[in-house]
């Protein structure tokens, strides 16, 4: 549900235009406490580089059973005041987000922002690059990307933090809400670094058919019309670190989530579960 054209595009300008601003921030996941999404004084940005092999398996229907590749990581923090923007390609629950800090107080934080929910895909699939039509999709409408806009409330401790997110599409996708709820750990062990994180998302019934229902003008001889409900998903994540150096980190993740029968339950899903691992180097500057 990752890796969407948005935001790609989004990271490329804001990497061009960012010229030589040069005051130190850290790029990090906003479901973990050491994420650095808080008010700063003027500008501050970080960034680093570098790739990672990962594999995962796919839950439309007809496609690969396994995707695997080679992926470059590039993961950026830009802070201006209250506004941020944060690009995390490291661990898997990362992504794009823009933001806003109304609150940072007492271990409290509550902020506007803005993220991608879910992956578009069409008669070809979910992959950014694709190799035609696929039969079992032959014939459906294309589901675009989302992008979601809310508030996000977290409370932090030492090293962990619960976040409540509400975000309403406003890209003209599925015009509903998502709301999201996950609970983090970061474990230091020597020189390892080890997060884990568990999730539960909500999912209104406008967005569940948006993307999982069919309607009549999509039905075929192995697709019935599928009329879909509000729905949920699980997560599950275990990331960890080890700085080989003292510019490069070796990483590596797995991420797991689970669909509800709401989804599962879709004639164009094969699966109610997708996994993900990966592991890589980073470099950072």
């Amino acid at each position: 549900m990752k890796y969407t054209l948005l935001n790609r595009t989004l990271f490329s300008i804001v990497l061009f235009s960012l010229g030589l601003i040069a005051t130190s921030a850290q790029a990090s996941n906003r479901y973990y406490a050491d994420n650095t999404l808080e008010p700063t004084q003027g500008f501050a940005w970080d960034w680093s580089a570098g790739a990672s092999y990962f594999v995962e398996d796919t839950y439309l229907v007809g496609t690969n059973a396994y995707d695997t590749d080679l992926e470059l990581d590039l993961s950026l923090a830009v802070s201006y005041d209250r506004f941020y923007l944060d690009f995390d390609h490291n661990q898997l629950s990362g992504g794009l987000i823009i933001g806003y800090s109304i609150i940072d107080k007492y271990d409290w934080g509550l902020d506007i922002l803005g993220t991608n929910t879910q992956a578009g895909f069409d008669e070809k699939g979910l992959g950014f690059y694709n190799n035609g039509v696929i039969a079992e999709l032959n014939g459906i409408k294309s589901r675009r990307y989302d992008f979601g806009v809310g508030l996000r409330l977290t409370r932090r401790f030492e090293n962990s933090q619960i976040s409540f997110e509400y975000l309403y599409d406003v890209s003209g996708a599925h015009n509903s809400w998502v709301v999201n709820t996950f609970f983090s750990q970061i474990l230091p062990w020597r020189n390892w670094e080890f997060r884990s994180g568990v999730g539960v998302s909500a999912y209104s019934a406008d967005f569940t058919n948006y993307y999982f229902g069919i309607d009549q003008e999509e039905v075929a001889e192995n697709r019935p019309f599928y009329d879909a409900h509000a729905s949920t998903s699980l997560i599950f994540e275990f990331h960890a670190e080890y700085p080989i150096s003292q510019d490069w980190v070796f990483l590596a993740g797995f991420l797991s989530t689970w669909f509800s029968a709401e989804i599962d339950d879709s004639p164009i899903i094969s699966q109610g579960y997708q996994h993900k691992a990966k592991v890589g180097l980073r470099y950072v500057f």
